[in-house]
C-alpha cells in the first residue's frame, strides 16, 4: 500500500514538474508575485516597484525572443506588458483581505502561462483565452479609475480603445494573412467596444459589471471574426453558439448586478 501511495506521489510530482518546470519563467512569475505583495505593503516605494517590474518584463521578453529566434514579432511584447500593468493596477482597487493574496497568486500563475505559452506564436488558442483575463483586468482598472475618481470619460474611452486594439491585434495576427488585416479588424472592434462603453457610462452600474459587459462583447466579436477567418464563411450555427455564450454572460451580469 505504501509503495502504491509513493508511486502515486511520484506521478503527481512529475505532472507538477511538467506544468511548472523549475525554469526561468517560473522564477520570473515568482518574482512578479513577490512584487505584487510588496506593492501592497510598501506603497511609498511605488517607483522602485515599477522599476523592478520593468526588469522582470524585460527579462521575460528577452527570453521569449531567444526561444522564438527569427520568428519573434514585436507584437509578442504586448500581452506580457499589459498583463503586468493591468493585474497590478486592478489589484489596487481590491479590498485588503485574504482574497487579495489569492488574486496575486492567480495573477502570477497567469503571468507564467503568458510567458510559457500565451506570448508564443505557436499557441494561438492559449493566447486568446489568456487575453480575455488580461483584457478584464486592464479594463477594470480603467473603469475603476473612472468610477472612483471621476476621470475624464474621453481619456478613459481613449485608453480603453487602445487596450482593445493592442490585445485584439496581437491575437488576430496569428490568424490573419497580413498585419494590415489584423490592424483593421482590431480598430473596428475597438470602435464598437468604445461606443458601448460610452453608453454604459449613462447607466447606474458598478464598474465591475461594466467590465464584464465589455469583456463579453469582446468575446462575441473575436470568436465570430476567428470563425470567419478559419472557415471562410460564417455559418448561422456558429453565430448562434457564440451569441448564446455571450448573451448568457450578459444576462447573468445584469440579473445579479447591483444598480446604484
Amino acid at each position: 500500500m505504501n509503495a502504491i501511495r509513493l508511486f502515486g506521489l511520484f506521478g503527481i510530482l512529475r505532472s507538477i514538474k511538467h506544468l511548472f518546470p523549475s525554469s526561468h519563467y517560473a522564477l520570473l512569475s515568482l518574482f512578479f508575485f513577490a512584487g505584487l505583495e510588496l506593492l501592497l505593503v510598501f506603497h511609498a516605494w511605488l517607483f522602485v516597484w515599477i522599476g523592478a517590474l520593468l526588469v522582470i518584463l524585460f527579462m521575460g521578453i528577452a527570453l521569449i525572443k531567444v526561444e522564438e529566434g527569427s520568428g519573434f514579432h514585436i507584437s509578442q511584447v504586448i500581452l506580457p506588458s499589459l498583463a503586468a500593468g493591468g493585474f497590478s493596477a486592478f489589484g489596487l482597487f481590491l479590498p485588503s483581505t485574504i482574497w487579495l493574496h489569492v488574486y496575486f497568486a492567480v495573477c502570477a500563475l497567469i503571468f507564467f502561462y503568458i510567458l510559457k505559452h500565451g506570448a508564443k506564436q505557436a499557441w494561438p488558442t492559449w493566447n486568446w483565452v489568456i487575453s480575455l483575463f488580461v483584457l478584464f483586468a486592464s479594463v477594470a482598472a480603467l473603469l475603476g479609475w473612472r468610477y472612483y475618481v471621476y476621470a475624464p470619460i474621453v481619456i478613459v474611452i481613449g485608453a480603453l480603445a487602445l487596450i482593445v486594439v493592442l490585445i485584439a491585434f496581437q491575437s488576430l495576427r496569428r490568424y490573419t494573412a497580413t498585419s494590415q488585416e489584423a490592424w483593421l479588424l482590431s480598430l473596428s472592434m475597438a470602435f464598437v467596444i468604445g461606443e458601448i462603453t460610452w453608453v454604459l457610462q449613462f447607466l447606474p452600474l458598478h464598474y465591475i459589471v461594466e467590465t464584464g459587459i465589455v469583456s463579453a462583447v469582446y468575446y462575441i466579436m473575436f470568436r465570430l471574426i476567428i470563425s470567419t477567418i478559419e472557415d471562410g464563411v460564417l455559418e448561422a450555427r456558429e453565430i448562434v453558439e457564440h451569441a448564446v455564450v455571450g448573451v448568457s454572460a450578459l444576462a447573468m451580469l445584469l440579473i445579479t448586478a447591483q444598480w446604484i
